[in-house]
């Protein structure tokens, strides 16, 4: 690992709560969940923006979700996850870190559910979900982000392939690094939208709606 990277997580180490718990159970179990210096990095966007309301594509085992809502009390959470198994680890993970008050699961396939969520307007949208639907996760969902709001968008360098195709040697994986070039070259070209990309762990890109 690279020693600034290092050294700035033994620093952020410094401030964790009980959450943290759950990333030696992720990483031992293979579940997918934002890297530590892109959570902060988002925390601190949340607090900057006083985000009350917050949309995350992506729910996982809670782990990003329960993090937001640790930022203020009065911040809300709606978070959509289509894994039963990871929906009954939120859901559990939810209640034993207190935190179900906060947060609103909505169960199923993220481009089915824009029914169930749109009774709010919301100040971020976290895409946190399958890489190759962000396009449709970003077109289906921005409708619902008030004017200034955040689009914030994870893993856009997937795992470096991105910056460097050609080291990929998996069709598979070469077509899904495809895909998010493809995505990054139009969240640039989206004229409403104001998106800078952060280097940092698996890559971050924040996009501003215009007003």
């Amino acid at each position: 690992m690279e020693a600034n990277q290092q050294y700035l997580l033994e620093i952020q180490s410094k401030t964790d709560n009980q959450i943290e718990s759950l990333r030696s159970y992720a990483e031992e179990n293979a579940v997918p969940i934002v890297d530590r210096l892109s959570l902060e990095m988002i925390k601190q966007l949340i607090r900057i923006h006083g985000a009350k309301n917050i949309l995350e594509i992506g729910t996982a085992i809670g782990y990003s979700s329960m993090h937001f809502a640790s930022v203020s009390d009065d911040i809300q959470i709606t978070t959509i996850e289509r894994d039963e198994k990871m929906i009954t680890q939120a859901k559990t993970n939810f209640e034993t870190f207190g935190y179900s008050s906060q947060i609103r699961l909505i169960e199923g396939n993220a481009l089915e559910k824009y029914s169930q969520v749109d009774d709010k307007v919301y100040d971020i949208i976290f895409i946190d979900a399958a890489k190759a639907q962000s396009k449709k996760f970003f077109e289906y969902y921005t409708p619902l982000l008030k004017k200034g709001g955040l689009v914030i968008t994870d893993n856009v360098l997937y795992h470096g392939f991105v910056s460097n195709i050609d080291i990929v040697r998996s069709r598979n994986v070469k077509q899904m690094v495809k895909k998010v070039q493809k995505f990054n070259e139009w969240l640039m070209n989206q004229e409403n939208y104001s998106t800078n990309f952060i280097n940092m762990d698996d890559g971050l890109a924040i996009s501003i709606k215009g007003e």
